[in-house]
């Protein structure tokens, strides 16, 4: 009678390892099945097209964009300011917005093409440091020259070299402002004076 229960038992335990081993063979097919997988790639091509350009900006505080008048200009003074503007109004003649995503250097620049018997040096410019539009703080390129009253070359002379961030700038871009003044001395009263500003954006030194 002691022999058969034990025998019982044996079989017992033998049942419950082969549920067990069962269990564990089921488990790992069931795993096995959930871990299959298929997949398919789709490759994106991207191309980005070139922007370098430049337009004209104004708001309340830039006047003017392709058209700057003198009138009425007192000969008596050495320096006259365009219409409507004073020193230290805090405006702008013109404003310049020069966009790129070249990422490379790029130089800004200007000259004056005058009608004799007017002539470039008449004219002088006066440019402070640029400011970023995508930050709304100064822009990090170098002015050429610190920010005073400069005559006018008839040849294009750089003014303004773009920093790391204006390198790729959109999308906003970097705004250059600029101030012109008349030197009227020795001009004729009733003589038509007339002057062309060239602006130049360029990766040529």
């Amino acid at each position: 009678m002691f022999k058969e229960r034990q025998l019982s038992f044996k079989s017992d335990r033998d049942m419950s390892r082969k549920i067990l081993f069962l269990l564990i063979a089921l488990t790992f097919i069931t795993t096995s099945i959930s871990a299959i997988d298929t997949s398919k790639t789709t490759n994106i091509t991207i191309a980005i097209e070139n922007a370098f350009s430049m337009e004209f900006y104004t708001d309340q505080n830039v006047v003017y964009r392709d058209i700057v008048p003198f009138t009425n200009v007192d000969p008596s003074k050495s320096i006259v300011y365009p219409d409507g503007r004073a020193e230290f109004d805090g405006k702008s003649d013109v404003g310049v917005v020069c966009k790129s995503n070249a990422g490379t250097l790029w130089y800004f620049k200007i000259h004056a093409i005058t009608n004799p018997p007017l002539t470039a040096d008449k004219l002088q410019y006066y440019i402070s440091q640029p400011y970023d539009r995508n930050t709304g703080a100064q822009a990090d390129g170098t002015i050429t020259q610190s920010p005073k009253w400069y005559p006018f070359s008839s040849t294009p002379t750089s003014v303004f070299t773009a920093g790391f961030h204006d390198m790729s700038n959109l999308p906003f871009g970097t705004l250059i402002t600029i101030n012109f003044a008349l030197n009227p001395s020795g001009l004729n009263a009733g003589q038509a004076y007339s002057a062309a500003v060239v602006y130049t954006m360029t990766t040529a030194p």
